[in-house]
């Protein structure tokens, strides 16, 4: 397609190319957690293209083995991917213009980084309506990533079983984590949200079944609704 040689969409895939390390290496741990967990490659490439999101996915992978009802992985996973809403509204006014299945597949493709990096670089949707530019750059940041992960996926799938357990991969996730997040906490929304999710994280380290990432979610979305609401009430 000749959108891939506009200069807007290489734009957007050169922003996302700084992330890379990061988000392979996260790409990498996680699948190789579900490959640990009992799926197959298949299974696991499978799981990847349909929720495309590493969290939810560590999350129910302890429910999902521990045979836990249905009712319970589906809670937790919208409970954790819930943040997606607040994307999804945020990036609402750039894409409104746009049909059903368009938007559909821009809010599948829509992720934590890349959300962080389109709104860094448009704070403001477009007045004059629907702007190609702003698009082709979504898609120059989502396709870019959604491939890095993907390669990610792969690598975990065939050579997991070579990386040492010795390397403290696992370390190495939370490290890429760090150097995703840190950037993207630049105003005073983001910083209460940060240190609500992290005062959680500390006091339900212990919880069974990965339960501190729902609530650490659950807190850090909660305080930035109402660090929100406090801003708009103060600017009223």
């Amino acid at each position: 397609m000749n959108f891939f040689k506009s200069p807007p969409f290489l734009e957007g895939a050169k922003s996302m190319s700084e992330a890379a390390t990061a988000v392979g290496a996260w790409s990498v741990v996680t699948n190789i957690a579900l490959i640990s967990a009992g799926l197959n490659s298949f299974e696991t490439l499978s799981f990847n293209i349909l929720v495309y999101a590493g969290s939810a996915q560590l999350a129910v992978m302890p429910l999902i083995n521990g045979d836990y009802p249905y009712w319970t992985v589906w809670l937790t996973a919208l409970i954790v991917n819930s943040r997606f809403l607040i994307f999804s509204a945020a990036i609402q006014p750039h894409f409104k213009h746009y049909s059903f299945l368009k938007k559909a597949c821009i809010g599948y493709l829509n992720t934590d980084i890349t959300f962080a990096k389109f709104l860094h670089k448009f704070p403001l949707a477009n007045s004059s309506g629907e702007s190609r530019y702003e698009l082709l750059y979504f898609l120059g940041l989502a396709i870019t990533n959604w491939s890095i992960w993907i390669t990610g996926v792969l690598t975990a799938i065939f050579f997991g079983a070579y990386i040492p357990s010795s390397w403290g991969i696992g370390f190495a996730g939370t490290l890429a984590l760090i150097a995703l997040i840190i950037p993207a906490i630049k105003n005073k929304t983001a910083v209460i949200s940060a240190f609500a999710a992290a005062i959680t994280c500390i006091f339900t380290i212990n919880f069974p079944y990965r339960l501190t990432i729902v609530c650490s979610v659950i807190a850090g979305v909660l305080a930035a609704m109402l660090m929100d609401g406090y801003q708009k009430r103060g600017k009223a």
